[in-house]
């Protein structure tokens, strides 16, 4: 059971994390002006976990600042059961970015960016000319038809285990940035941390659009969040 304390630290962490997902959804609209409805989609789910995770955040600052958790903790209370409820309100924000992508809105095409192979025309006995790699094919007559696409068109991790891969991987942030947000200790460490997780999830974004690794690969880098989430829960508090 929820008790109002925790509602209203879960209400505080909802309505930071919604502000931000608002502007996050303001930049990708106003920076991707030539994508569709399912890519913006893609990238705001991509980004929904770390909203969840500023909301929070947030959250949890204000309640510390304010001496209110310094106060139910001084009464026996566990640190991570005091900030539960700003837990709860970043990871209902966060859960809307796999929500998006397991109901299939969101187009995962730009999360996994893949440089165009180049053209391969060849001559068929009919004079005409077929790109292999575009799936285009120019008639004898000059007219442009639509032909098979090579394999190398279509390298990479099928799209549904793509889209179950980030599905997945979206789920484990949503639970994992809202927990480690919420976690007392320094900020230097929390940082660098943050960064340290964007470049892995990016080169694993890459690796799988290369098609050099299975699409869980993007699985790894959430799953090492959450494993740090439950050590720092676990883990004795650091010293005031």
């Amino acid at each position: 059971m929820l008790s109002a304390y925790d509602r209203s630290l879960a209400r505080r962490a909802l309505g930071i994390a919604a502000l931000v997902g608002c502007i996050v959804l303001l930049v990708v609209t106003a920076t991707d002006e030539g994508g569709g409805f399912a890519k913006r989609a893609a990238l705001c789910a991509a980004l929904a976990p770390a909203a969840g995770g500023i909301g929070a955040l947030a959250a949890a600052r204000i309640a510390r600042a304010r001496g209110e958790s310094r106060a139910l903790e001084a009464l026996g209370a566990d640190p991570f059961r005091v900030m539960r409820g700003a837990v709860l309100g970043g990871a209902i924000v966060a859960a809307i970015g796999p929500a998006l992508v397991l109901a299939e809105v969101a187009d995962l095409e730009p999360l996994f960016p893949r440089p165009a192979a180049p053209s391969a025309w060849i001559v068929e006995p009919d004079g005409g000319m077929r790109d292999t790699i575009r799936g285009t094919r120019l008639g004898p007559g000059g007219v442009l038809e639509v032909a098979l696409r090579s394999a190398e068109a279509f390298a990479g991790a099928p799209i549904g285990e793509r889209r179950a891969a980030v599905g997945i991987a979206l789920v484990i942030l949503a639970v994992a940035a809202p927990l480690v947000a919420t976690r007392e200790g320094g900020s230097s460490g929390r940082v660098a941390f943050a960064v340290l997780l964007v470049v892995a999830m990016i080169a694993a974004f890459q690796l799988v659009a290369a098609g050099r690794a299975s699409a869980f690969v993007v699985c790894v880098p959430p799953l090492v969040l959450l494993a740090h989430a439950l050590v720092s829960r676990y883990r004795g508090a650091p010293p005031r």
